[in-house]
């Protein structure tokens, strides 16, 4: 476009192209930088009043239409996120939103929300069972004290309390007596009928194989010995390792017996009755070094819970660095018996040495397997039982048994060449090597309006890139029927880290912050539509199935908060509301420390290699245009599937052979 000076308007140009620069603004410089801001994200503006509307209110300055847009930080922000969330949610929803709030937004000031909107958070509380059996009704001072009984509940789940936020009030009433809940953490592990988990737990002990069995029965007699022994669960995908926790927690939890279920990625862990993610479980710090514990205090629910412990199941051990079981271990000691591993705890490590190994960023070979938990100094200490037999495949059919036996090998490194290459078998191919083709074999009619919920949930496009999965999602979604919404994000520097206002070092332009794209972030322009799946990126209710990895359907958005019908795990079929929240990437992921204000989801019809690990999926489609990278990718990937049938791929355009990379480190590989 050109501007013409005598007569004030743009035309096209004709002759050449040119793209004009905006000239940067900083945030100090008021109208200007949000007039700056407002240019880099509405689109088809023709006039300032363009700019200072939003959703048909013409705002009288760009600040105030900025904070319509939701592209700056306001002290209204979680009072708008509760006005917005009051018209579609109950009152337990609230009360996890008002808690998701407190936890990770830190308002300002808590007390104004309270008083706000504690009738909202609190109006399915006048007819809890608590109240019951009294002549008169509650008052408003009782349901209050109640309803922040149960946020300081909540809150306690995640290590902290309502002590955190001095401006909220104080519970005054003894409701723990009342409910005889003295510790809520115990209490929530002994909150299951007996009868039932004995009925459960007869019907899938009937249904063990013999290797299954035996590894049930040499970890029940631990703990009913109390014994105190570490076994290591070690099974190829597909061998039926969480069917058999499930068994265990069945079958202890009925006899009145303490269980923690816990896991290395959220959805593995949601996958496990009553399972939470490690570091959510155990408050693992992060990072964990050689020297690190956990932040357990003792005389605190969550030591007197490790107390009262019969038996700790942790999944998918592999994937996490040994640094994390040597600083639980160095805890669990401390709080039960210095002299034995884990206090003398019985705990039931799983996993498959075939899958991936924890990820050191930009780690050599040998860093990799020097952090693996097969170098550490607990492994001694540890007894292997083994599954072998397939349950993901029906391997009574030939075809499907060789697929398995294929599995193997491939976890093995066979078929694999000096250069790593490994030829993809002929039904593995698409009609075409093209994403288009790829699309349409795991999405058919992607098109079409209003598809079921397990449509979503058994079906899914892996790649061994961030950027590739981003690529992926944006195609599908194009294709996904509806209007889509843009939610931008607010990219900002913390005042923390500059060394005065005008710091040349981070004057950096809001539009490069919003460019930067990390694993653990939100997009900053994140595009979203009404039935689109979407994966949850940040622990924010592990207890209630919103953690990372968590998958789900979006169903209602406001701009401030977006309701989510869960997909996976035990919590299936719930709604939450998610808030904006602040995200902050590593240290090892960006160079400078930066804030990032936003809805910590991403779009799911495509994730990573490594977010798939631990779960069965009916279809599944392989981008390999990115080949694997590093120990197990490749493994995993094929092995995520539960039929020979229903896995395709795509691999490097140009290549005629269907061929990827499959990489193995074989000195961390157990004997069978």
């Amino acid at each position: 476009m050109r501007w013409h000076k005598d007569t004030y308007v743009w035309t096209i140009r004709e002759k050449y192209f040119q793209i004009g620069r905006m000239y940067y603004a900083h945030p100090s410089s008021g109208e200007r930088f949000y007039l700056r801001l407002l240019l880099t994200v509405v689109t088809g503006a023709t006039s300032f009043e363009d700019l200072h509307t939003f959703q048909g209110v013409l705002y009288p300055t760009f600040r105030e239409a900025c904070i319509a847009h939701g592209l700056t930080e306001d002290d209204n922000e979680w009072r708008q996120c509760l006005e917005e969330a009051k018209h579609m949610a109950v009152g337990r929803q609230m009360r996890h939103l008002f808690v998701t709030i407190l936890k990770e937004c830190n308002p300002a000031d808590p007390r104004a929300l309270w008083d706000s909107f504690w009738q909202d958070i609190c109006d399915d509380l006048k007819r809890h069972p608590v109240f019951h059996g009294r002549d008169v009704e509650p008052s408003e001072e009782e349901i209050q004290d109640y309803g922040l009984y149960l946020i300081d509940q909540l809150l306690s789940q995640s290590g902290k309390r309502l002590q955190h936020w001095d401006s909220l009030p104080q519970v005054t009433g003894d409701w723990g007596t009342i409910l005889q809940n003295l510790n809520p953490l115990i209490a929530e592990q002994r909150d299951y009928d007996p009868q039932e988990q004995a009925n459960l737990a007869e019907q899938h002990i009937a249904n063990l194989n013999p290797d299954q069995h035996s590894a049930f029965d040499k970890i029940t007699s631990a703990v009913t010995n109390t014994t105190g022994e570490i076994f290591f669960l070690h099974g190829p995908g597909g061998t039926g390792k969480t069917y058999l926790y499930n068994t265990l927690c069945y079958h202890l939890r009925s006899q009145g017996k303490v269980v923690l279920c816990v896991a290395s990625s959220g959805i593995a862990a949601l996958l496990l009755k009553g399972g939470r993610t490690v570091h959510s479980r155990f408050k693992i710090p992060v990072p964990c070094h050689e020297s690190s514990i956990c932040s357990i205090s003792k005389n605190t629910p969550l030591a007197a819970l490790i107390l009262h412990t019969d038996l700790v199941i942790w999944d998918e051990a592999p994937m996490q660095h040994r640094h994390i079981m040597e600083a639980v271990d160095r805890s669990f000691r401390d709080l039960r018996d210095p002299d034995k591993p884990f206090g003398g705890l019985t705990v039931v490590f799983g996993g498959d040495f075939q899958q991936i190994l924890p990820v050191i960023l930009k780690g050599s070979r040998a860093q990799v397997v020097a952090a693996c938990m097969i170098r550490s100094i607990l492994w001694p200490h540890i007894s292997v039982l083994q599954l072998h037999q397939n349950m993901r495949l029906n391997v009574q059919v030939e075809e499907e048994a060789n697929f398995a036996r294929w599995q193997l090998e491939v976890g093995h490194g066979q078929h694999t060449d000096d250069l790593l290459n490994i030829s993809l078998p002929d039904h593995f191919c698409c009609a075409e090597n093209s994403v288009d083709s790829l699309i349409d074999a795991i999405y058919p009619g992607i098109h079409i309006p209003n598809h079921p919920d397990q449509y979503f949930s058994e079906r899914i496009i892996l790649s061994s890139m961030n950027k590739k999965v981003n690529e992926l999602n944006a195609t599908v979604l194009a294709k996904f029927p509806g209007p889509v919404r843009l939610f931008p994000s607010i990219d900002f520097i913390p005042n923390s880290e500059r060394l005065g206002e005008d710091d040349p070092l981070l004057n950096y332009p809001v539009e490069y912050l919003n460019e930067i794209n990390c694993g653990t972030l939100p997009l900053a322009k994140l595009e979203l539509k009404i039935g689109c799946p979407v994966m949850v990126l940040k622990n924010l209710d592990a207890a209630n199935g919103v953690c990372n990895g968590s998958r789900g359907i979006l169903t209602r958005y406001s701009n401030r908060v977006l309701e989510v019908k869960l997909l996976t795990g035990e919590h299936a079929g719930q709604t939450v509301f998610i808030p904006r929240i602040t995200n902050e990437p590593s240290d090892e992921e960006n160079a400078f420390k930066f804030t990032r204000r936003q809805f910590p989801i991403r779009v799911c019809f495509s994730m990573t290699i490594n977010k798939s690990q631990g779960q069965s999926v009916k279809f599944v489609g392989l981008d390999l245009r990115s080949p694997a990278f590093t120990h197990g990718q490749f493994y995993v990937a094929v092995s995520r599937v539960t039929s020979v049938s229903n896995i395709k791929a795509i691999w490097t355009e140009g290549v005629r052979e269907a061929r990827t990379q499959n990489v193995v480190y074989k000195e961390v590989l157990l004997p069978d």
